[in-house]
This record gives C-alpha cells, sequence and structure tokens, in this order.
C-alpha cells in the first residue's frame, strides 16, 4: 500500500473511528460539509474555490471552455483550495457523463461520447467497456474523478420528456448488459461511476427539472423492468447510485425518492443490499424546490438514507446550518450523519483521492477508433423504401435540421456523398425553423430529384415547426430519405418518407456511416433498442 493511501485511510480512522479524540474528531458542521456536491461553470469558480477551501465534499463540473487543458487547471486550482481546508480532504471532481443530449463533457475538451441509445444499438458489450475505460482515463487526465453515469433507466415510455436516447433502451437485460461494460470500463479507470436514476426515470411523462412526475406502476412492474440494471449494478459493487426526482405511490405516497426512507433506506439499502454512495440528484430542480427550499430537501435526502447530497446552485452555506441543526435537535440521528460521513471518506481513499492526480494519457486514437466503431455498428435500417442505397442519376438535396453546435459533425455526411460521386448540395436549419425560412427551404428542395432530411429531437417531444417542415418535403412528391439524427421516436411522426435511417446521435463517425450507408459503402448492422409507437 502506498504512502498516500495509508495517510488517507489514516483521516479516516482519526475522523471517524477515534470520537475520543476531540482534537481530531470534526464538527457536526465539518462532516455535512463532507457530504456536499456543489455545481459550477469554469466562467465562475470563484464561489467553488470558497466551498472547497472551506472544507466542501465536491464540485460538480458543468459548462466549460472546450479545452482539456482549462478544465485541468480548473481542476487542480480546486483541489488546492480544498488542500488549504483545515482537514485537508481531496474533493470529489463530477461531470454529467452521458452523450447526446447532456453535452456538459465535450465543453471541458473531453472526447465525445455516443449516446447510451447508439451504444444500445451496436449493442457491443466489449467495445461499450473499452470505449469507457479510454474515456475514464481522459476524465483522470482532466482532474475529474467521479462519473455521473450510466444513465440505466429503462425508457419504456415514447412520450418521456428527459430521458429518451439517454437511455440504453428499453430492454432490461439488454441494459444490464451494456450498463455493466460501462461500470467496468470506468471502474478499471479507477473513476467512481454514478449510476442513475434510482428507481427508474424511463416511464415518466413529465420532466423533473420543471415538476415532480409520479409513475404509478406496480411494484411487479418495478422489479421486473426498471430495478434490473440497477440490481446488477449492485452485484457489481457500484460505488454510487443516484436518486431521482420521481413519486411512486407503489413506494411511497408522499415522498419522491431522494426524499424518501423508504426508498433508499428500505428498498435501495435493506431490500437490494446495497454499501455504497447514495447520491441525490440536483436538489435545486423543480420538482424539489416547488416543495421546499435546497437546504431543507438536503437535510431531508441526509435522514431518508442519502449519503452525498448535490445542490447544484443551492447555498452550501445555508445546507450546512440545517442539517447541524436537524443534527442537533434530534431531527436527523448523529449516527446518520456519521455513516454517510465514514461512506464519503472511505469511497475518496478507495478512488485514490489521497494519491498523485493521473495526468497523462495516451489512448485518444484508441478512443476515437472504437466510438467510430460502435457508431458505425448502430445506424440502423428502419426502412429503404426502394431509395437505399440513393440513385446516382439524381440531384440531392441534403436538409438538415440541428443545433448550430452540430454543424460541424453534419459535414461528414456532405462530404461521404460527395466523395461517392454523389451531386448533392447541403443546407442547414436550426431545429426550430423561424419566420421567413420556409421559402428557403422550399428554394434548397426545389431543384433537387431526391431529398435527405435530417429530423433532430432530443427526446419523445415533437418539434412542430420541424414536423411540419419536413412533412412537407416528404409529400411534395420526390423520393425522400429520413435521417433521425438523435431520438429514433420522431420516425413515426413521417410515415410517408419512402426511406428511414436512425443514428442515435449527431457524432461526426455517425453522420460518416450514414453517407456510407446511403452510398452502399456500408451495410447498416444495427438493431433498434427501444419499441416504436405505430
Amino acid at each position: 500500500m502506498s504512502k498516500s493511501k495509508i495517510l488517507g485511510l489514516l483521516v479516516i480512522t482519526l475522523a471517524v473511528c477515534l470520537p475520543g479524540r476531540p482534537a481530531a474528531q470534526p464538527s457536526i458542521e465539518e462532516k455535512a460539509a463532507q457530504l456536499l456536491i456543489i455545481s459550477t461553470e469554469s466562467q465562475d469558480i470563484s464561489a467553488a474555490a470558497a466551498a472547497a477551501r472551506s472544507g466542501l465534499g465536491g464540485v460538480q463540473l458543468q459548462w466549460g471552455s472546450y479545452s482539456l487543458e482549462e478544465t485541468r487547471a480548473l481542476t487542480e486550482t480546486l483541489q488546492a483550495e480544498a488542500a488549504r481546508s483545515g482537514k485537508k480532504v481531496p474533493l470529489f471532481i463530477a461531470v454529467d457523463y452521458e452523450g447526446g443530449s447532456v453535452y456538459v463533457p465535450t465543453t471541458l475538451g473531453l472526447l465525445e461520447l455516443p449516446t447510451n441509445m447508439m451504444l444500445g444499438a451496436a449493442a457491443d458489450e466489449n467495445d461499450t467497456a473499452t470505449l469507457f475505460y479510454l474515456a475514464g482515463k481522459e476524465l483522470k487526465r482532466a482532474g475529474i474523478n467521479m462519473a455521473f453515469g450510466p444513465v440505466l433507466d429503462i425508457n419504456t415510455n415514447p412520450r418521456n420528456p428527459i430521458i429518451g436516447i439517454r437511455s440504453l433502451g428499453s430492454d432490461p437485460a439488454e441494459a444490464s448488459r451494456l450498463g455493466s461494460a460501462i461500470i467496468n470500463g470506468l471502474k478499471a479507470a479507477g473513476i467512481i461511476a454514478v449510476a442513475k436514476h434510482f428507481p427508474g426515470h424511463g416511464a415518466a411523462e413529465q420532466d423533473s427539472h420543471k415538476t415532480l412526475p409520479e409513475i404509478s406502476i406496480s411494484t411487479e412492474e418495478l422489479h421486473a423492468t426498471h430495478l434490473v440494471p440497477f440490481k446488477t449494478a449492485v452485484s457489481l459493487g457500484i460505488p454510487g447510485i443516484m436518486t431521482a426526482h420521481i413519486l411512486y405511490p407503489a413506494l411511497d405516497g408522499r415522498n419522491p425518492a431522494t426524499l424518501s426512507g423508504a426508498v433508499l433506506s428500505g428498498l435501495l439499502k435493506r431490500d437490494l443490499g446495497y454499501k455504497g454512495l447514495v447520491i441525490t440528484d440536483s436538489l435545486d430542480m423543480r420538482a424539489i424546490t416547488s416543495r421546499m427550499p435546497v437546504r431543507k430537501a438536503a437535510a431531508a435526502a441526509l435522514k431518508a438514507g442519502a449519503d452525498i447530497l448535490l445542490l447544484g446552485k443551492g447555498n452550501p452555506g445555508a445546507a450546512i446550518k440545517e442539517i447541524a441543526a436537524q443534527v442537533r435537535s434530534g431531527k436527523i440521528s448523529e449516527s446518520r450523519l456519521n455513516d454517510a460521513y465514514g461512506k464519503v471518506l472511505q469511497a475518496k481513499s478507495a478512488a485514490g483521492l489521497f494519491e498523485p492526480a493521473e495526468t497523462t494519457s495516451p489512448f485518444d486514437k484508441a478512443y476515437v477508433d472504437i466510438a467510430g466503431n460502435l457508431s458505425r455498428r448502430a445506424v440502423t435500417l428502419v426502412r429503404d423504401g426502394g431509395v437505399i442505397p440513393l440513385p446516382k442519376d439524381k440531384k440531392i438535396a441534403v436538409i438538415i435540421f440541428s443545433p448550430q453546435r452540430f454543424a460541424g459533425n453534419a459535414i461528414h455526411l456532405y462530404r461521404t456523398l460527395l466523395e461517392a460521386g454523389y451531386q448533392a448540395n447541403q443546407y442547414f436549419f436550426n431545429i426550430g425553423l423561424k419566420k421567413g425560412e420556409l421559402k428557403k427551404l422550399t428554394e434548397a428542395a426545389g431543384e433537387a430529384g431526391l431529398l435527405v432530411l435530417g429530423s433532430f429531437q432530443w427526446t419523445g417531444a415533437q418539434n412542430s415547426s420541424q414536423r411540419e417542415a419536413i412533412n412537407s418535403l416528404i409529400n411534395s412528391g420526390k423520393p425522400s430519405v429520413l435521417l433521425s439524427l438523435m431520438n429514433p421516436y420522431d420516425i413515426p411522426a413521417y410515415p410517408d418518407a419512402d426511406g428511414a435511417i436512425a443514428l442515435y446521435g449527431m457524432t461526426a463517425p455517425s453522420m460518416a456511416a450514414a453517407g456510407e450507408v446511403l452510398t452502399g459503402q456500408l451495410s447498416p448492422a444495427g438493431k433498434l433498442p427501444v419499441e416504436l409507437p405505430r
């Protein structure tokens, strides 16, 4: 055992096991501080630096500056501030780590991940594990030690407004298999993986960022479907599980899972035998703040069984004060606080946070190669309609709807068509068609003999102006191929498109692979990981 790890274990011993030594025993406030993680952005880290210096447990990085070097400098600054605190306990530094609709990693200079649904379509367990091992090494190089992922929600509801492509699919066994690969890959890289959102967000019809969803399913269905990948994660010894801000009347008729003792201490810890960290989803989401302020929610979640409390932009000082007051009044037992505090320190030691940080990673090329292979294998031909491969005797208009930040990835499709000898022009529109753009859209399609139309939807919810524009082009009488660029649940909205291809994410490799399918260079091998509505 290294000297640094021995020192880390010594900190735990002094802090937790020897309460008879008053000089070493942290105060209630110091223990409470170690349970808290706040969110910060690279543009303004002053509050996070001050919190780290005061002994806070961790920081979640959100939007960055598109540079891994800047991210590394940021994490080093924060850890240096933590080292200046009284107990000198290193920080958890966490990111939401998933591809697609959660786009934070690329803004931190990290490589672009395939979406979970893309991984589900490719269905390659070995390459998925390797990909996340390499991705984990990249996280380490950036000074990040905790990943809020994988998403283990089983997306059983096509109208789910917030999960969608974040899910590995609707098959619990497949989600368990591929989720295990992600967990094992991150674990091998020394990253603390945090599976989410327990006990399952996939059946929701509302967004917990905006309101408190309710999922009225039986405990039998919950165990047979939504809990399956979480049970697998527990058996693998996953170090962290994140809670869902969802009300499950079959489990607790009053409290969302994050605040429910029946769900956290009962179902997760007692029934499933989970021993790792229970981490709340961000407590500044409307699902929680519509019921109580963040400081009260932090105390309630701790009492219910949570060990780490994500405050988002909430005030850590107020949360510490509230927790300390409730411990001293007996509303929260001191043993519950000590249990959570001990688990936090043990997790930091087990993850090597007391050891020198890793700064190099020679694996970038391998990561890019494997991500490209998975993207190619994920491309799914939903219907060909006799137009795929595309005929070479027609002029093609490629009309893409997507957020502007994906414009660079769209070029890879266009380039593939041109290099294969096709006459093609590409046009780019935002996902919400603005007034006055309809004429431009009509002109783009006017001279073409065949249309390739890229539909971009984050989740099951449809952007009406985009849908109407695409359907007007499909109904113009010209042969058409629909590219579902992100969420495959948009495909049934275009029943009259001659061909349809699902990509599950608008990455550079997936767009190039779509071009190869359209030109006949690639035989699509992906399988739909979810059932599309009829």
